[in-house]
């Protein structure tokens, strides 16, 4: 009997003793539980003290009111109105109906808390069958389950007026009675819907399958995106969205917590923060705010711009491009989780000790070279369209690191291409919006002129650092002018081609 094969945490199920059997997170209650942190993510008096009128409200029920309204009449009146006889019995009823109703409502309460308690919170598939287990503090027991011997079929229920396939239930049958539900919201990733559905394959080879379940199970060409979606647009819009995050904020269900700002930028806020389920490592929060009170289409772009730069960097696998850890969405924000860099800017290194010698700057062009040719090697290339100071982090082992894909672009990318980057930074085909490989290297051209003078090179025009900064040498001003050149034709092909140039200055010395 084949193994099937699970990775643990949020993403995966969770390989048990034995290896022949995977758990997978359950929460029936996933959609609620979102909607709750959602509206008290960030607390105010006014929202806690609707909070607690409401509980008490619920736990005591409707009696109290009457017999606080009572009250207040009998008092306005004065008890003589009525014998002393008769105001203690009607005060007993009254206390009667507040009795009654806070029982009611602590019972109904009790019940709920009781049906939650109950939910499970694990869904076990082994070579055995499929069982449902709860697991709360030092309490275990198990819940509904069928072995695999006994499931007829395998259907997929359908809740009407439900558009989200999320609404489903899968149903393993033994006959014509449904002996296990799963509701496909309670299941978190993709990746373990895939598990579930290579168990189903595996072990439940004669049961009859619908086609809609596999569909169901298995993620589309582009899960990914489908999912963010789903959740960018079922939340209400709330104005708190606007709000930046405070120190101290959890987010992804308690994997991240906030530690501070960074930086602000036009779509969002960089943050630093640390990962709660891996050792206190540092990362970065890439923040996306989704615009609310707009027209649809202006948030479907947003969106696309989040999953752009998402799906370029899960592509990615270079030492010097940083990396992508994982993204999600969350109350109209969206978050890439992104490896932290300890070091600084080249821009900020130039403006905080000015212009850099031509020996450091010919040790950092061969890194921006070894980046470039990484990038436009792969299959389609992938086009950054804003390498510049800003986005060149030198970390503190002396290396160089390429960040912020927001612009990036596939060479076989079908959308229109608009107008980005820095103007100082910019050729004139990506003016036009027809951007290159070449356009890149004109950028990091541009970033050479800045390292070596410390000024920002003349935009659309080839760049000669010598005519501001005569110790630099002929072969390093040749070199710049020629990345930077206007005409594609007379530009550097390759970085490559650039490398070439940099390492004969190199040997020179």
């Amino acid at each position: 009997m084949s193994q099937i094969p699970t990775r643990s945490g949020q993403d995966a199920g969770r390989q048990v003793a034995g290896g022949s059997a995977c758990e997978i997170a359950y929460r029936p209650y996933a959609g609620a539980q979102r909607w709750l942190s959602d509206r008290f993510r960030q607390t105010s008096h006014l929202k806690t003290v609707f909070t607690m009128v409401a509980l008490v409200f619920f736990v005591c029920g409707v009696g109290a009111l009457v017999y606080v309204f009572a009250s207040a009449i009998w008092s306005a009146l004065g008890a003589q109105a009525i014998s002393a006889a008769e105001y203690a019995a009607r005060k007993a009823a009254n206390e009667f109906i507040i009795a009654c109703f806070s029982l009611l409502g602590t019972g109904a309460l009790g019940l709920a808390a009781v049906g939650y308690l109950s939910q499970p919170t694990h869904l076990r598939i082994s070579g055995k069958g499929v069982e449902f287990l709860c697991r709360r503090g030092p309490f275990s027991f198990r819940g509904a389950a069928i072995s695999w011997e006994k499931v007829s079929a395998v259907t997929l229920q359908r809740r009407l007026g439900e558009a989200s396939s999320l609404e489903n239930y899968l149903c393993f049958k033994e006959g014509s009675k449904d002996r296990v539900k799963v509701k496909l919201a309670a299941i978190g990733s993709m990746d373990e819907k895939s598990a579930l559905s290579r168990c189903i394959e595996t072990w439940a080879p004669e049961a009859v399958i619908d086609a809609g379940v596999l569909e169901s199970l298995l993620p589309p060409v582009d899960h990914a995106y489908t999912e963010l979606w789903l959740q960018a647009f079922s939340a209400p819009p709330r104005h708190e969205s606007l709000r930046p995050l405070m120190e101290g904020s959890v987010l992804a269900q308690g994997k991240y917590l906030v530690e501070g700002r960074l930086g602000v930028g036009g779509q969002g806020t960089a943050y630093l923060a640390k990962s709660l389920q891996s050792g206190s490592q540092l990362v970065v929060l890439k923040e996306f705010i989704f615009p609310v009170y707009v027209d649809i289409d202006v948030r479907r772009q947003a969106l696309r711009s989040f999953e752009n730069e998402a799906r370029i960097l899960q592509q990615l696998d270079h030492r010097q491009v940083v990396s992508l850890l994982e993204f999600f969405v969350e109350d109209q924000r969206g978050y890439l989780v992104l490896e932290y860099i300890q070091g600084v800017t080249l821009k900020g290194k130039v403006d905080e000790h000015g212009p850099l010698s031509e020996s450091s700057v010919k040790t950092l062009a061969l890194q921006m070279c070894s980046i470039l040719g990484y990038l436009h090697g792969l299959t389609p290339a992938v086009l950054h369209r804003d390498f510049t100071p800003d986005n060149l982090i030198l970390s503190t082992d002396g290396s160089l690191k390429l960040v912020d894909f927001n612009v990036a672009l596939q060479t076989d990318s079908k959308a229109a291409t608009s107008v980005v980057g820095k103007h100082s930074y910019l050729p004139p085909e990506q003016f036009r919006g027809l951007p290159t490989p070449q356009s890149d290297i004109y950028a990091m051209g541009g970033s050479l002129f800045f390292l070596l003078t410390g000024q920002d090179p003349e935009p659309i025009c080839a760049n000669h650092p010598s005519f501001l900064k005569e110790a630099i040498s002929e072969r390093m001003n040749a070199i710049v002018a020629r990345a930077t050149a206007v005409d594609l034709s007379s530009r550097y092909k390759s970085a490559r081609e650039l490398e070439a140039d940099l390492r004969e200055l190199a040997e020179d010395g």
